[in-house]
């Protein structure tokens, strides 16, 4: 089976985007901040400047950030595990992809898997729904980071392209199919949370949403988020915002109990989130992700304190599998 804790992270980050969007409607998105020009979409600024628009905690949290911390000193290396190998091996892999706001199947979906968890060149699996959703015929490794796009027909507008970074299948028994629910987007959602935030999308540029967790894997409130591209520059146009008890809201400033952040017109390319916080007294980095980030899209991809690439692994990975 796909790893409990994985399948409800994902499931808390994407539903809570898109389900209390809907809930508030889009008539809450009178007025608002002004949008950034989104002209200049590769633009970068001084990283200090950029830095210090992004990242004010010092300013507005004032405090430590709450949770539990201890289990990583800030400056030091990230943490690495190791899987098991006995772990690691090839099954088949079914599954349902379902809209993510109905939960209703997607027919007609494609899924493509990319094993070395870079959304780069050919796929190394593909694999199509039926009319129930339903999606079988692929293998694909357990207890090793993975990234999926799930995408439909294009000229029909219905989804957009959904994307799953460092997704970790856990082991299965021999001749057992690792049997999972993949998610999707629909093009509608897709636009609710940036007008909701009033935000206007650039779809040249990509979103991308997480949660926050703590060493326990508990939603860490008052951390912040902030984008960097291949080279290390800060994208200008980055909008990056948070939520209140599962809601978008426009002026949190930081991570809310929820953990939850997304950024908003990212450049494509090969990006890497850093998570900042409060610690003795000083603001340090705690934890980043990377992912390769495609226009048009949402991304989905959380962060856990004390890991530098978004890796970490369901506790089953960790020792010797029968």
């Amino acid at each position: 089976m796909f790893p409990a804790f994985r399948t409800a992270r994902t499931a808390h980050t994407v539903r809570a985007l898109i389900a209390s969007a809907l809930l508030l409607g889009l008539a809450a998105c009178t007025g608002g901040d002004d949008d950034k020009a989104t002209d200049d979409t590769n633009s970068t600024v001084d990283d200090g400047d950029i830095f210090s628009e992004v990242i004010t905690l010092e300013e507005t949290l004032g405090t430590d950030t709450t949770g539990a911390l201890s289990c990583y000193t800030p400056g030091g290396e990230w943490v690495s595990e190791t899987p098991d190998p006995s772990c690691q091996v090839t099954a088949d892999i079914q599954g349902i992809v379902e809209d993510f706001e109905s939960e209703d199947p997607v027919e007609d979906a494609t899924l493509e898997f990319f094993y070395g968890d870079i959304i780069s060149g050919s796929p190394d699996d593909v694999m199509s729904t039926d009319s129930d959703g339903f999606a079988d015929g692929a293998e694909a490794p357990t207890c090793t980071p993975v990234s999926y796009r799930v995408s439909t027909d294009p000229d029909l507008d219905e989804t957009k392209v959904t994307i799953e970074a460092h997704q970790i299948f856990n082991a299965v028994a021999d001749g057992d199919p690792i049997d999972t629910t993949f998610n999707s987007v629909s093009s509608d959602t897709y636009a609710i949370i940036p007008s909701l935030l009033g935000i206007s999308v650039d779809p040249e540029k990509g979103i991308i949403a997480g949660t926050a967790y703590d060493c326990d894997e508990q939603e860490i409130e008052g951390v912040q988020v902030i984008v960097r591209d291949a080279n290390g520059d800060y994208a200008v146009d980055q909008e990056v915002r948070y939520f209140v008890e599962d809601f978008p809201n426009r002026d949190q400033p930081y991570t809310s109990e929820d953990g939850l952040w997304i950024a908003i017109n990212i450049p494509p390319g090969r990006v890497t989130v850093e998570m900042w916080a409060i610690s003795g007294g000083e603001l340090v980095q705690v934890a980043a992700t990377e992912l390769d980030l495609v226009a048009d899209s949402i991304n989905i991809s959380n962060m856990k304190l004390g890991y530098g690439d978004g890796v970490f692994y369901p506790t089953d990975c960790l020792s010797a599998c029968d």
